[in-house]
């Protein structure tokens, strides 16, 4: 791991998924990366809904508020709510699983604009995050994170959760630093701004990440 994490201070927190998932509770607002099929964390996901199960099959009760850019894959949507784990889902979903569960009624859905979720997190407006779950290919050596492949919401998720999970995918190559414009720029409504990208070839951000290393929570995979 020291290879794909060159920060001391993410190295001394490191844990399981299993572990990262049991620092979630019932409840919680999770806010996820990923869009669509990149990105996004499989793990501890899967990790939390094996939880899920027990605590159903013992009879107490256990479900998650779920956030993220758009849809995810079976590894987050589908293990869910297979476990019937997802009490609120925004704002986009393409599992069959999670789509059986919102049509017959066990998870309230809000099918919301992708383009404004963001914006209506930082307002407040589904309550504050709990726990946000990262996937990144790496940590840098001052303590940015290396996205995988896509950023989604995830700069909004470090930003407003109380607590960050990241989860390390090593199948992803590292070389994927750079590869994405991450800018911090964006304002609140009525402070808005037009975003400065003026020509194809501009890059206006960063390609790394940075979250507060307070509300870390660590998971390596």
């Amino acid at each position: 791991m020291k290879d794909r994490i060159q920060n001391q201070r993410f190295l001394d927190r490191t844990m399981t998924a299993d572990e990262a998932a049991a620092l979630i509770r019932n409840g919680d607002v999770i806010v996820t990366s990923g869009f669509t099929g990149a990105g996004y964390p499989k793990a501890v996901p899967e990790a939390l809904a094996r939880r899920i199960e027990t605590a159903h099959a013992s009879g107490e009760p256990f479900t998650v508020r779920l956030l993220t850019g758009a849809s995810t894959g079976p590894q987050l949507d589908g293990a869910l709510a297979k476990v019937n784990g997802v009490a609120f889902r925004c704002p986009y979903n393409g599992d069959a699983a999670m789509r059986t569960r919102i049509n017959e009624g066990n998870t309230f859905y809000l099918d919301m604009h992708l383009g404004q979720v963001a914006q209506k997190a930082r307002q407040g407006q589904f309550g504050k995050p709990d726990v946000a779950i990262i996937e990144a290919v790496a940590v840098t050596p001052d303590g940015q994170l290396i996205l995988s492949s896509s950023v989604g919401n995830s700069p909004t998720w470090v930003q407003i959760a109380d607590k960050i999970i990241i989860e390390i995918n090593t199948w992803q190559n590292p070389e994927l630093a750079g590869i994405h414009d991450i800018w911090d720029g964006v304002r609140m409504p009525p402070d808005g701004q037009v975003i400065p990208l003026m020509r194809p070839g501009d890059r206006i951000g960063r390609g790394t990440l940075p979250i507060d290393l307070d509300r870390l929570m660590w998971t390596a995979v």
